[in-house]
């Protein structure tokens, strides 16, 4: 009995100690300061989404089996009131929408992944051209020019910098007999692709766009903290090119409206009669530069524009406008755009509208 006793009393000391363990000395202290987060990473409160590879570079589509090597066609497309609406410009990768003459502005279109059966109407080049084609190592096709321009042109295209397609000595022009001239210059793709065949058949690398792989949540691909843009104005001349963007959920894109005689009109591609959908609206704050050897016959200047180093944006996509900076090395390369935290703002798949305006200009949205 006592043995018994002896033996539960010496299993509860047990299982006291191995209830209360033993303290743990603290690790001896040390100056060193711990390993400091790296200081030059963007902020970037969401998982960072993929851009999209597989894809056409100038409008972020699936490839499938088309071929991004073949050099795209920049068409310099009228856009007064009376040359309205547009035959082919619903099929454009991206398009820029540049101040000419008067404050007017004229459209240089860039068709990579599609290729409309008609484009019209085509009209005269201007010197922003010189930099929008080497980027896309294209062939501008446009009716004639200045007599300041054409030189320089001509100089580039002997270059290499890109083809020149000039319907003042290339085939595959026509008019169209229900347009009043010269609003009535027409092309089809298969006849530009004919002139490409017969100047230079050599494949090329299109600089790839950023583009988003899945653009479902508008917030990703550096729109975080970005505004509500549901319409946005762009204040060109308000008798006749004042722009007007407005945001369609049943469309998944911005339609657009320009104005004529002081009202907007929905901008629609007459190739099919149905709206331009814009996937991308970007705002090019720059220089905009007079050119004073280029005058119209009303005596208006011509105008260039800084398309090269860097300066303030604005990328609207989705319902949403960041305020960006824009960025371009050289002639040759693409645009990129970031957020003033420094993380780069992907596209949506579609069509781009890119509109290089003065600095002290001010867009307004809601």
């Amino acid at each position: 009995m006592r043995r018994a006793l002896a033996l539960v009393l010496a299993l509860l000391t047990l299982v006291s100690c191995v209830s209360e363990p033993a303290a743990v000395a603290e690790p001896p202290s040390t100056s060193a300061a711990p390993t400091p987060e790296p200081t030059d990473r963007p902020f970037t409160p969401e998982a960072k989404p993929m851009a999209c590879a597989e894809c056409w570079p100038l409008m972020g589509k699936p490839l499938g089996n088309g071929n991004a090597t073949r050099r795209p066609l920049v068409v310099k497309v009228d856009n007064a009131p009376a040359a309205r609406p547009p035959i082919g410009l619903g099929q454009a990768d991206i398009v820029f929408e540049t101040l000419v003459e008067g404050f007017v502005t004229r459209i240089a279109a860039i068709f990579h992944s599609q290729e409309p059966a008609q484009i019209a109407p085509v009209r005269s080049a201007r010197l922003t051209d010189r930099s929008i084609a080497p980027m896309v190592r294209g062939a501008l096709v446009y009716s004639g020019t200045s007599a300041y321009a054409e030189p320089l042109i001509q100089r580039d295209a002997a270059q290499g910098r890109y083809l020149d397609l000039n319907a003042s000595y290339t085939g595959g022009y026509g008019r169209i007999a229900s347009r009043p001239a010269p609003s009535n210059v027409v092309t089809t793709t298969a006849a530009m692709r004919e002139a490409i065949r017969q100047a230079d058949t050599r494949p090329v690398q299109v600089p790839r766009w950023s583009f988003i792989a899945d653009a479902r949540n508008p917030r990703l691909g550096g729109m975080f903290g970005s505004d509500t843009a549901t319409e946005l104005v762009i204040p060109y001349r308000e008798d006749s090119v004042k722009v007007t963007y407005t945001w369609g959920e049943a469309s998944a894109g911005y339609l657009r409206a320009q104005n004529v005689a002081g009202r907007p009109v929905r901008t629609i591609d007459a190739l099919d009669n149905k709206p331009i959908v814009v996937a991308n609206v970007i705002i090019l704050y720059t220089d905009i530069i007079p050119a004073p050897q280029i005058v119209d016959s009303t005596g208006a200047i011509s105008y260039d524009a800084r398309l090269t180093g860097t300066g303030r944006a604005d990328v609207i996509r989705g319902g949403l406008r960041q305020v960006a900076t824009w960025s371009r090395a050289n002639e040759n390369a693409a645009f990129t755009f970031k957020t003033v935290l420094g993380e780069e703002i992907l596209l949506a798949p579609g069509q781009t509208w890119v509109h290089p305006i003065p600095a002290d200009w001010v867009v307004t949205s809601r």
